[in-house]
């Protein structure tokens, strides 16, 4: 019992300084701005909180564990389910399955779960700085890595707070799309919003500024040295650059003009029936343009002929020694290819029976649009083959140069296999969810348990099993088995013997430690 008090205790000092208590945080770890809204700090103390309040059931659980009386695997499942580690500390355990989860990772992280509510998990030794909160996975997250703070729960809130380029910490938050503001050390980039009425937000989309008052009344934007003004958004604007090179002005529907010297001028009359302009001013073949919009529209120069009728059912682009394109009843029939130096395409299709792209690197074909794709992509230090077959079936093959494959086979919704080029991977059936990696983060943590039958995952340390609700459950790590049918029987192998206890308690001696397990 006393081993199984240390244990406890180290499991809840773990837990206090991975929840930001007292001065045994993580290290590294950053104090919440201090400009940081109130209810944004009271989040952060509600997912500390719910952190701690799981504390005492995982410390009694390892106290337990620890003492001599417990086997190291016990499987009372649903109940009660506990895997420990040959130095008797806890590694895995369930309390009313599906709902309360802990286990710690091989890089000494430690992953809890009140499936489906919420989930914490730190990164161990891989980033002993970060911890994460996930709360109704994957609407709502709170994330401290490497002086980075990130919380949302979608579309409620945001938060942000980091470093940026020039080492000044900065923030950024929204409440509910409506409410937006940020602020920054120097106090240059602090801004605030109440959309529709008003907003000054930098680096907003693709501007460098978005300024709007009683949204769509008025809206500025600034963007590359360029300045806008626009009214009754987008039907009235003008804007310009200081050097005054640059300038357009519209009142829309009836006129608007966008002229840059010396490179193009573009008009229009009656938007959206009729433009006209020119292109390409500061090079040796200047394009004149017109369009009457849908019926005709032609480009030309020197060097190109192009036409559009009933657009945008027939077109072609043609450039001499470069580049063709045809267009005929689109989007069924496509012809382009296009050998300019950084482009080389050559793109058909019949669609939606057939297409075709080739590139330098990359070569696909697709049939029966968007159902089926076969596809190749060259990449700097590997080649990366995919199938797709939607929404049954998909594949990726990716092959490294220095050696070593990743492979991934998905058969929806029935099953899924991942094998890693470390040696690595896992399958699982069944698999109705369509992402995988970042676009799934959390989700598998929070509701696998509604759809997986069975899983099975390996690593150069081993492989485990299990079935649903741990029906049936085994693991080999380092050489030692663990093996589990709820209240039958568990299993136990190393090198130094085998033991198989009935109803979990009655231990049965099997001999040598080259017993072989149960099979699977």
């Amino acid at each position: 019992m006393a081993a199984g008090y240390e244990i406890a205790v180290q499991n809840r000092r773990a837990f206090r300084a991975a929840a930001g208590y007292g001065a045994r945080s993580l290290p590294g770890a950053q104090a919440a701005p201090a400009r940081m809204k109130p209810w944004m700090a009271r989040l952060g103390g509600f997912a500390r909180a719910t952190t701690l309040a799981t504390v005492t059931a995982v410390t009694a659980v390892a106290a337990l564990g620890g003492c001599a009386a417990l086997p190291s695997e016990l499987n009372l499942s649903p109940l009660y389910r506990h895997r420990l580690d040959e130095d008797g500390s806890l590694r895995q355990l369930d309390v009313l399955w599906p709902f309360f989860f802990w286990r710690r990772t091989d890089d000494g992280g430690v992953d809890f779960r009140v499936r489906p509510f919420y989930r914490y998990v730190t990164d161990g030794t891989a980033a002993p700085d970060a911890d994460e909160h996930q709360f109704l996975a994957p609407l709502g997250r709170v994330r401290h890595a490497h002086g980075e703070t990130l919380s949302r729960l979608f579309p409620l809130w945001f938060f942000k707070a980091r470093e940026d380029d020039e080492g000044l910490r900065e923030t950024d938050w929204n409440a509910a799309l409506l409410l937006w503001g940020g602020t920054r050390e120097d106090g240059e980039e602090n801004y605030f919003a109440f959309l529709p009425f008003y907003a000054d937000i930098p680096d907003f989309l693709t501007y460098d500024r978005f300024q709007t008052h009683l949204f769509p009344l008025h809206v500025a934007l600034e963007k590359n040295g360029s300045r806008s003004h626009q009214f009754l958004w987008p039907l009235i604007g003008f804007g310009s650059n200081e050097a005054g090179d640059k300038r357009w002005h519209r009142a829309l529907p009836f006129y608007a003009a966008n002229v840059d010297e010396g490179r193009y001028e573009r008009y229009s009359a009656l938007w959206p029936f009729v433009h006209w302009g020119y292109e390409n001013l500061d090079t040796a073949d200047p394009i004149q343009r017109f369009f009457l919009f849908p019926l005709f529209g032609r480009q030309t120069s020197d060097k190109i002929d192009a036409w559009t009728a009933l657009w945008p059912l027939f077109s072609k682009i043609a450039i001499q020694d470069r580049l063709l394109k045809l267009d005929v009843l689109w989007p069924i029939f496509r012809y382009h290819r296009d050998e300019s130096e950084f482009v080389q395409l050559n793109q058909w299709w019949v669609w939606p029976l057939i297409g075709r792209t080739e590139t330098p690197t990359q070569r696909a074909w697709n049939f029966l649009w968007p159902l089926i794709w076969l596809r190749e992509y060259d990449d700097p230090e590997s080649h990366l083959a995919q199938t797709w077959v939607l929404p049954f079936y998909w594949s990726s093959t990716r092959e490294h140069d220095d050696g070593g494959c990743d492979d991934y086979v998905k058969v929806w919704p029935l099953m899924h296999h991942e094998d890693t080029r470390d040696e690595s991977g896992e399958w699982s059936t069944l698999s109705p969810w369509f992402w995988r990696r970042g676009n799934s983060a959390g989700v598998d943590e929070a509701y696998d348990w509604l759809w997986t039958l069975a899983h099975r995952e390996w690593s150069p340390r081993g492989d485990a099993f299990d079935l649903a609700a741990h029906l049936y459950t085994t693991e080999k790590r380092d050489g030692r088995r663990q093996t589990s049918v709820p209240f039958l029987f568990n299993y136990e192998s190393d090198a130094s013997g085998a033991t198989l206890r009935l109803f979990q308690f009655l231990p049965i001696s099997l001999g040598a430690g080259d017993t072989p397990p149960p099979d699977r």
